[in-house]
């Protein structure tokens, strides 16, 4: 599971400034379990979805995660270039707010330890050209992105693997607990009012430092 939070946040971080005006995209999950263990998991996570609004000037990602946990991101881009994130299920509701540029240096060196490969191989999503791309990490967990050239990813991001030169449309998570998710995007929207997307803390909900929920496995 902390693979999984931290693939969702991986990817919330990936499209800064990546549009010249608001861009809205919706995905869906689909949950495979291999195992018996992983059955309840499974069930736990169908109906799993994201949300991504996105401009030069601001980020908006809502995750639902099945029954667990909806996960709300709101980056402003800009001098201050403040994250705000809430946390709503299981575990409770929990805010948290910070610069996200305070967690680069961890980023960047688990960044050195990912070894990307591409692979020859196209797909159509929602009348996009897709291309394949396999990431694996310094534990052995991959995760494959289907990404589009035609949406572009900016330079400079150091939570993706820097030479991904677009946004995937579809991406697949290692199994962990003997569940598999994939994401694939369903509906895309240009020229989006983005004064519609913001994240809402609850009145008397403590919000703490964004470093505080890196040690949670969501950075």
């Amino acid at each position: 599971m902390k693979h999984i939070i931290s693939l969702l946040f991986i990817l919330a971080l990936t499209v800064t400034g990546m549009s010249q005006e608001g861009i809205y995209l919706k995905y869906e999950a689909d949950v495979e379990t291999t195992s018996e263990d992983g059955e309840m998991m499974a069930m736990m996570m169908s109906g799993s979805t994201m949300e991504l609004a996105i401009s030069p000037e601001k980020n908006w990602v809502r995750t639902v995660m099945g029954t667990m946990m909806t996960l709300t991101l709101e980056l402003n881009i800009g001098e201050t270039n403040e994250m705000t994130m809430l946390m709503e299920g299981m575990m409770g509701t929990m805010a948290f707010q910070g610069n996200p540029d305070d967690l680069k240096d961890d980023a960047e060196e688990a960044a050195k330890n990912n070894n990307i490969e591409y692979v020859d191989a196209t797909k159509e999503i929602l009348g996009y050209t897709c291309k394949k791309a396999i990431m694996t990490d310094m534990e052995g967990n991959t995760a494959i992105f289907w990404y589009t050239e035609k949406i572009k990813r900016p330079e400079g991001i150091s939570q993706m693997p820097d030479d991904l030169p677009g946004l995937s449309l579809q991406f697949e998570s290692s199994p962990q607990g003997g569940v598999t998710l994939t994401y694939t995007a369903i509906e895309v929207k240009k020229k989006v009012d983005m004064s519609e997307y913001n994240v809402n803390v609850p009145v008397g909900t403590e919000i703490q430092d964004l470093e505080d929920m890196s040690k949670m496995g969501g950075g």
